[in-house]
């Protein structure tokens, strides 16, 4: 056998080649092979997060479907068994609406100074499905999606901008504005996927 390598050295080094690059393209082909299946392995877990996400919030709301029914329920079957209950409610809430306005009489003062600070500093949300429009300043903000990893994306039109903003946030997201020369922080504290909400605040300084 040895005289044959020794009378064939072309094709021993060749054969040895070949076998070379055979155990060579076998051990890359599994180490490729292997690190495919960890990939395949890591988005399906991936995947599997955010779906136990989504069954979360599909849960939530049917809850909250169910509740708003039972509730329906009780206030129809009330109402039904109630006689005259709107005239009884009617004078009910007139009495109310009197006593409140009589109480915000005796605490102007208060009442002005809270209404202060509610205008430097106020705290409010946005839900999809409905643009949150601010009284004060005609800012206007509309979420359009929340997603798993606590960002969304909304639209936003400062006041004197025309045209809005389209942006994808998370928490701690601002823009500043100004009305009516007054200065105006707009700063995203919360999104809450589950919900759809995203929270904000609107500093005046």
């Amino acid at each position: 056998m040895s005289n044959w390598f020794e009378d064939n050295p072309t094709k021993s080094i060749i054969g040895y080649t070949l076998a070379i690059i055979a155990v060579t393209w076998a051990a890359s082909r599994f180490v490729l092979q292997d690190n495919r299946l960890n990939l395949v392995q890591s988005q399906l877990e991936a995947q599997k997060a955010v779906t136990e996400q989504y069954k979360s919030k599909t849960e939530l709301l049917q809850r909250d479907i169910d509740a708003l029914r039972a509730e329906n329920a009780e206030y129809r079957t009330w109402l039904a068994q109630t006689k005259d209950a709107i005239p009884v409610i009617v004078p009910q809430i007139t009495a109310l609406k009197e006593k409140i306005a009589r109480l915000e009489g005796k605490s102007g003062g208060v009442s002005a100074g809270i209404q202060i600070k509610e205008e430097l500093i106020r705290e409010r949300s946005a839900r999809l499905g409905s643009a949150f429009v601010d009284d004060l300043t005609g800012l206007v903000f509309t979420v359009t999606k929340t997603t798993p990893d606590l960002r969304a994306q909304v639209i936003v039109r400062l006041p004197g901008k025309d045209v809005p903003v389209e942006a994808n946030i998370g928490p701690g997201q601002q823009w500043p504005f100004k009305f009516k020369d007054k200065n105006y922080l707009l700063t995203v504290t919360d999104i809450n996927f589950l919900n759809d909400t995203v929270r904000f605040r609107i500093k005046g300084e």
